[in-house]
C-alpha cells in the first residue's frame, strides 16, 4: 500500500479547529463573550449554574465528558460567527496592518455593524493595554459613524461595555468625544453604572476605586440627579458603597444647595 494512502487514513490535527485549544482556554473565551449568566443559559450545566469560576468549570468539564463536548460545540459555534465579521478574524490574529488598510480601502464589506461588534468584541477578549489601545480600538472607533449605534446582537451599548470592562479612561472619553450619550438609558445610566463598577472593584479587593470615567462623564453632561427605574441616584449607589471619593464628586456644593 502507497505511501499516499496511509497519509489519507491519518487524522489530520490541521483540520481539526480544537487542536491545540486548551479546554481552559474554551472556557475563558466563551466566559469573556458571554459571561456566566448567559453561558449557563446556552450550556445549563451546573459548573456555569452555582457559584461559577474558571477552575471550578475546569474540575468539573475534565470529570464529565458529555458536559465538555457541549462546551466545544457552543466555541465551535462562536468561532464561525467570529470568523464571517473581517473585524474580528483580523483581530485575532493581532493584524494592525491588514485592519488599517481595511478601514482605509472602505471595502462594503466593511459594515458599521460589522465594526461596532468587533469593537465589542475587543473590548471583551483583548488585554486593554497602550499598544492595543493604538492599533485596534481606536482605529475601528474613528471608522465608526455612530457611537450610539446598537447592535441587537450586543448585550449593551459601546458606552456601557467600555465601563463594565474597565475599558481605558482615553478610550471612554474618545468615545464620548465622538458622541456617546452620557445620559443613555436604554441600558443603564452610564454614571450609575461607572459607580457600580468601582464599587465592585473597591468592594472585591480587585483595585482601589478611581474617578477619572466618572470625572469624563460628567464633563459630557452626565447628569448625576437621574435615576434608575427604582429610583436610586449614583450619589446614593456611592454612599452604599462607600465610595468617599465618588461622593465628593457627587454630593451638591453647598452654594448649590
Amino acid at each position: 500500500m502507497g505511501d499516499g494512502a496511509q497519509q489519507r487514513r491519518q487524522p489530520s490535527t490541521a483540520r481539526d479547529p480544537l487542536h491545540g485549544v486548551t479546554l481552559e482556554r474554551l472556557v475563558t473565551h466563551l466566559h469573556d463573550e458571554y459571561g456566566w449568566e448567559e453561558l449557563a443559559r446556552r450550556i445549563p450545566v451546573k459548573c456555569f449554574q452555582t457559584n461559577p469560576s474558571v477552575s471550578s468549570s475546569l474540575k468539573f468539564l475534565r470529570k464529565t465528558p458529555w458536559a465538555r463536548e457541549q462546551v466545544e460545540r457552543e466555541y465551535l459555534r462562536l468561532g464561525q460567527k467570529e470568523k464571517v465579521n473581517p473585524f474580528i478574524r483580523m483581530l485575532k490574529h493581532q493584524e494592525a496592518q491588514e485592519l488599517a488598510a481595511f478601514i482605509a480601502s472602505g471595502d462594503p464589506y466593511g459594515t458599521q455593524t460589522k465594526a461596532h461588534k468587533a469593537l465589542a468584541w475587543s473590548l471583551r477578549h483583548l488585554q486593554p493595554t497602550p499598544e492595543n489601545l493604538q492599533l485596534f480600538l481606536l482605529p475601528l472607533l474613528q471608522f465608526l459613524q455612530d457611537a450610539n449605534f446598537w447592535p441587537d446582537s450586543e448585550s449593551m451599548p459601546l458606552l456601557n461595555l467600555a465601563i463594565d470592562r474597565d475599558a481605558p479612561p482615553s478610550f471612554i472619553r474618545e468615545l464620548l468625544r465622538r458622541g456617546a450619550d452620557a445620559n443613555d438609558s436604554r441600558y443603564w445610566l452610564p454614571l450609575l453604572h461607572t459607580v457600580d463598577t468601582e464599587g465592585l472593584a473597591y468592594r472585591s479587593g480587585r483595585r482601589a476605586p478611581r474617578t477619572d470615567v466618572l470625572d469624563l462623564l460628567l464633563t459630557h453632561g452626565a447628569d448625576p440627579q437621574q435615576t434608575d427605574p427604582r429610583g436610586h441616584t449614583a450619589l446614593e449607589m456611592a454612599h452604599a458603597y462607600g465610595l468617599k471619593a465618588v461622593v465628593n464628586k457627587l454630593a451638591p456644593s453647598p452654594s448649590s444647595s
